[in-house]
């Protein structure tokens, strides 16, 4: 189905403009190496033979999420959505699966190497969640865009892998929530219950909130918890919000 409108294929040509602008951003940017600091993380308490538990074991709650939208996909409202929207979510909970254990692995002995284990399945989140909220909402019928975003995705972390520069990462991370967020506020839905998305967003600012003060976090705690893994168990809430969205959701009916 086509864009009805003028000012909605307005809207979607300048988002698309947005992009274009975004993937140039990412190669013209000045070049940006990883903080080696990124790695010290304030809890590094080992239980039960596990290495910096807290962090290690907080991925679980990603797991739990992904296999939730999983089991969501096989309910009647989700399987009355279009293809497209409908397997970019799915490829989406897979991937916060696969993030589950990427993370883990990387928080069992930080480092470079296994960091890139956590952030490939993170792009197989990000990318199919902004290719799921544009297909639905633009009549996508095709899973082209899908496939060519999660490529853009994963390629950016092999090309921080192999050049050291994080910088097409951190553009494809931050312009995927950017377009996300545009989006909402400009192009509707076909579907009810979409304010959910604000709140899992809000989950996601409160996770990056966390991450950054991790180790204040855990002194204010007293050493119960520290930021980071508080940053895995909200951004884990983020999705339990995108599960139950698609749970309730139902086509909006035309008020014309």
């Amino acid at each position: 189905m086509a864009i009805a409108s003028r000012p909605m294929r307005g809207r979607a040509w300048a988002l698309a403009l947005l992009a274009a602008v975004l993937v140039v951003l990412a190669f013209v940017l000045p070049p940006f190496a990883q903080p080696q600091g990124y790695h010290d993380f304030a809890d590094r308490r080992a239980w039960l033979g596990i290495p910096n538990y807290g962090n290690v074991a907080s991925n679980i709650m990603f797991l739990v999420a992904g296999l939730a939208g999983l089991f969501a996909m096989r309910t009647p409202a989700v399987r009355a959505m279009d293809a497209a929207p409908r397997h970019a979510y799915a490829l989406m909970f897979l991937g916060l699966v696969f993030t589950a254990f990427g993370s883990g692995f990387y928080h069992w002995a930080p480092s470079d190497g296994r960091l890139v284990w956590d952030r490939l399945p993170m792009t197989v989140v990000f990318m199919p969640l902004l290719a799921a909220t544009y297909a639905e909402r633009l009549r996508w019928r095709s899973d082209g865009s899908l496939i060519v975003l999660t490529l853009l995705g994963l390629g950016s972390v092999i090309y921080w892998a192999c050049s050291g520069n994080l910088m097409p990462y951190l553009v494809a991370q931050g312009g995927s929530i950017l377009l996300i967020l545009l989006a909402l506020a400009l192009l509707p839905t076909p579907w009810t219950q979409r304010h959910r998305l604000w709140l899992a967003l809000a989950c996601y600012a409160v996770a990056l909130g966390c991450e950054k003060l991790d180790l204040a976090l855990f002194q204010a705690t007293a050493g119960v918890i520290s930021g980071h893994t508080l940053k895995h168990l909200a951004a884990a809430a983020a999705f339990f919000f995108v599960v139950q969205m698609l749970r309730r959701q139902q086509p909006k009916r035309d008020r014309h």
